[in-house]
């Protein structure tokens, strides 16, 4: 890889990277609720319904409708239980945070995430880090998610920076890849250790922030 160019901005993936996402216990809540298995919430929630949600060609309310209707239950559960339920899984992985913080301090920082309005909406609440950066796209308001190209050129053409110049983090290979395929430099997160490591060796301008 051409090492050239040393690296000026950051891009950071949230979900399994800034934060864990742990979602049993909201499944085991929602199943409680509309008292079916937690196997047929998972059904319910489908691979094609999740991209249309965070996609954004679905909202909030649109996906919660569309959840009880493949739920099939009898039971009744309102917009705001779901909400309550959906957004409790996003919890801090706090050493990817405070690298966050210091790299905000001389690198502009990016968030590039595959996301929903309500999890964006408890992020804004919950989690500092969201005020840290310099700006984010999130695949709910730009109608791509990872690892489509477009999320990635637009995040490029907002940072002003060349891609060469950008280092990308993401817990998904598949993610990493397609950075990779537009001209990102890109590490596939696993744990904060493994990161540190790989970052010190192939980019030694960010060592001190490690």
């Amino acid at each position: 890889m051409d090492h050239r160019s040393k690296i000026k901005a950051l891009f950071f993936d949230i979900g399994g990277v800034l934060v864990r996402v742990d979602s049993k216990s909201s499944i085991r809540k929602l199943a409680d609720k509309l008292k079916v298995s937690e196997e047929g919430i998972q059904d319910a929630m489908s691979r094609d319904l999740l991209i249309q949600y965070e996609k954004g060609h679905l909202n909030s309310n649109q996906f919660y409708e569309n959840l009880l209707v493949n739920c099939a239950s009898a039971e009744q559960m309102d917009l705001s239980t779901f909400k309550l339920y959906w957004q409790d899984v996003l919890f801090p992985q706090e050493e990817t945070q405070a690298f966050l913080k210091r790299a905000a301090q001389d690198f502009p920082v990016w968030l590039l995430s595959n996301t929903n309005d309500f999890h964006y909406d408890i992020m804004l609440k919950k989690f500092p880090f969201m005020q840290w950066v310099t700006g984010g796209t999130y695949s709910f308001m730009v109608g791509s998610m990872k690892p489509e190209p477009l999320i990635y050129e637009l995040t490029i053409q907002k940072s002003g920076f060349r891609p060469e110049e950008i280092l990308f983090i993401d817990d998904l290979e598949e993610n990493v890849l397609a950075a990779r395929q537009v001209g990102l430099r890109a590490i596939q997160f696993v744990d904060y250790e493994r990161f540190k490591l790989e970052a010190q060796q192939k980019y030694p301008e960010l060592g001190y922030l490690l």
